[in-house]
This record gives C-alpha cells, structure tokens and sequence, in this order.
C-alpha cells in the first residue's frame, strides 16, 4: 500500500534532474504565458511537487493549482515504470488540499506528469481480451486520465504488486494527466529551445532573448535551491515562490532596455549635437548608455545610483521641455552645478541621458 507523506527536500539535496525540471518550467511558463500575463499567479519549484504554478482570485484566494512531475528519460516509459510517478503525484495532491492556504469554492486542482519521452500505457482490453497501448508522445501531446478509456483507467488504478492506492490517493485520479514535452536529453540542446521560445513570445520587445532566458534561470535557481522551512512545504512560503509581479518587473527590465537602446539609437546624433560629443566620442557614448541601463540595476554602482536618484528628484524639470534633448541637457547641466562625479565627460552624459529615460518611462 502507498503511504507516508511526500519528502519535501529530498529534491533539493539529490540535486538531479534540476536542469530538466527548471527549462521545463520556463517552457511551460512561455507556452502560457499570453494568458499568464493578465492573472495574479505564482511559481513554486520543489514544492509538494518539481513545479506548481499557483493562481489567486481577486481577494487573494487561490482558485487553481497546476503541478508538474518532470522526468527525463532515454526510454519510453511504460505503465509500471509510471506507477512510481503517479504515487507520488497523488500523494502530492493530496497533501496540497491539506494546505491551509485559503482556497476559493471553485478551487480546482491538476497535476501532471511531464516528460520529454513517449510514455505507453499498455492494458487489457476486455472487450478484444487483447493488450493494446495508449501513446503519449508528439502526436499527441496531453491526455487527461479521464480521457482515458475506460479499461486503461481501472489498469492504472490497480497498479501492480510493488505499487497499490489507497482510496485517497485514488480520488485524485481524475485530477491526473500525462503530458509529453518536445525538449531535449541534454541542457544545451534544452537552452537552446528556450531562447527559440522567448523570440516567439517576446519578439523585438527583447533585444537579447538568450540574456532574458538566462535572468529568469537565475531567479529561478534561488527559490529551487532553498530548502523547504521545518522540511515542511507551505504555499504561503515566500521563500519557495516567485510572484507573477516579480516575473512582470523582471520581464519589464528585459523589454524597457531595448525601448531605451532604441530610444539612443533615434536620438543619439541629436544628443550628441546639443552636449557637443564630437563623432568620435559618439560610439563610446552609444555603448555607455547600454552599460548604465545595466550599472542602474546594480545598487553596488555608486556614482550610478547617485544619478538615478537626481533625475528622479528633478522629474519636475520633465514638465518644461517638449524635446527630449533638450531636457537631457539641462539635467546634465543642474547636475553639474550641484554634484561631482567619478565618471568621466562621455559616461555621464550617457547615463544622464539613459536615466532620463528610465524614470520618464516609469511615469
């Protein structure tokens, strides 16, 4: 029989498959992601199960979650090697209806089983009194255990003499599904997918789709890698969970920089003309604009800092200008009468300009 809860860090401390269960997270959040965009949710990684995308109400109650059991494999799975596999999702089920998170009263629930193999459920057809298969695989790529018919449902329930459910465990039967993903055995052909993904989703709002999969690789890391507090998992767990605002502003980072490398690019002859850069300064100016959009976001960055705290005091000077340059020039030129800077003629300029348009767009 199929006992005892699930272990909420052993996924942590084994370490293994973290690279599979991240790029299948991050595939399934861009396959998503146009109807991500406009719903409060949250994003959990070895938590209850290896991913748990959560979604919030308008009061703040949960109304779905959506789990994912992430395996790779070099074989096809078969109906015993997936016993295993759907133990464990049911006993995860199981333990997040248990959840004091509150709950809304058209909560539903869906776990799957996600892999980048075929998996083919075999069982006795007793009308033919003959084994048959039920593919999962790039032809079809999800199946709901209700859709199942009827005598592979009641072969899955049995399970086999190392592998039995207990009643609970059944009930979460119909919550099943079985999903095949089209990634790849190794992490650089994964990446590689995952840069492809981005470009599609995000197109020209994201001047370098491989930086973006990147950063949120990075955040993603941080909430995989941090253990489950008392050993005990939480959805109310701040420290398990990436927020869709957090998601939002980091994606907001992403496509606000290549607004503003644009931005430079329209404007930088004119720039360069009213703070009399001459044209060979004009390619250093180009790319210290591009390193003061990222030296901003870097709180280590003092001189930085220091210029996107004066621009944001001095956003009533905005209200003044109806050009652009214009107003870049007499922020450069107040800066000048009240503050020293360690950066250089060209530098400051850049990131005055660079900041000027960070803080215009945040208004």
């Amino acid at each position: 029989m199929a006992k005892g809860k699930i272990d909420s860090n052993s996924g942590v401390q084994a370490n293994v498959g973290f690279d599979f269960q991240r790029n299948t997270c991050i595939y399934v959040f861009l396959e998503k992601y146009n109807s991500l965009k406009n719903q409060d949710y949250f994003i959990m990684l070895e938590h209850y199960d290896d991913i748990v995308f959560g979604f919030l109400n308008s009061t703040g109650k949960l109304s779905e979650i959506t789990t994912y059991q992430a395996k790779k494999s070099g074989t096809i799975w078969t109906t015993n090697s997936v016993y295993e596999i759907i133990d464990k999702i049911t006993k995860s089920g199981i333990e997040i209806i248990k959840d004091s998170f509150p709950k809304s009263k058209d909560y539903t629930q869906s776990q799957h089983f996600i892999t980048n193999n075929t998996i083919s459920l075999d069982y006795k057809c007793l009308s033919e009194n003959k084994t048959k298969k039920f593919l999962i695989n790039e032809t079809r790529e999800t199946v709901s255990y209700l859709n199942l018919v009827k005598d592979c449902q009641d072969s899955l329930k049995k399970g086999n003499p190392k592998i039995t459910f207990d009643k609970n465990q059944v009930l979460h039967f119909d919550n099943l599904n079985f999903t095949f993903i089209d990634l790849g055995r190794n992490t650089k052909s994964q990446l590689e997918l995952l840069t492809g993904k981005f470009k599609t989703v995000f197109g020209n709002k994201i001047i370098d789709h491989t930086a973006a999969r990147d950063t949120l690789i990075f955040h993603l890391k941080k909430i995989e890698s941090t253990y489950n507090q008392g050993d005990i998992p939480k959805l109310s767990d701040k420290h398990k969970k990436i927020d869709s605002s957090e998601i939002e502003n980091i994606l907001n980072i992403l496509t606000t920089k290549n607004l503003a490398l644009e931005f430079c690019r329209k404007r930088a002859d004119k720039i360069c003309d009213e703070l009399s850069i001459n044209v060979f300064d004009a390619m250093s100016f180009e790319l210290d604009f591009e390193n003061s959009l990222d030296e901003f976001k870097d709180l280590k960055q003092g001189e930085h800092q220091k210029i996107i705290r004066f621009i944001e005091s001095n956003k009533s000077i905005f209200t003044r200008f109806t050009s652009d340059v214009l107003c870049i020039k007499e922020l450069y030129n107040v800066f000048l009468k009240d503050h020293n800077s360690t950066l250089n003629q060209i530098q400051l300029k850049a990131s005055i300009s660079a900041g000027y348009f960070l803080i215009l767009m945040q208004k």
